[in-house]
């Protein structure tokens, strides 16, 4: 499996104004191709600052989801990473 992770300013500074951003990329980002899972959320230390972690099938899955991403995103900063290991947490 294969990560894009991205990071992009002008962060709305409203709780609702936030969640309903992070509902909209959510949405859009499940009918990617390959989509698995992702997380959005508000950087801790730069309030204006978001960051997704989208989990893609393939590296094709992540090239392709990286590059419309690209096409139709302003001042977003993407990464590849592939998937080496993955752990969770014991119950």
């Amino acid at each position: 499996m294969w990560m894009v992770i991205g990071e992009q300013g002008g962060t709305p500074a409203g709780a609702a104004a936030r969640a309903a951003q992070f509902a909209h990329m959510a949405e859009v980002t499940r009918q990617s191709p390959g989509f698995v899972r992702g997380w959005w959320g508000t950087d801790e230390d730069e309030a204006d600052l978001s960051h997704a972690l989208v989990v893609l099938d393939t590296l094709e899955d992540a090239r392709e989801f990286r590059r419309t991403v690209e096409e139709n995103v302003a001042g977003v900063r993407l990464r590849i990473m592939e998937i080496g290991v993955e752990a969770e947490g014991v119950a």
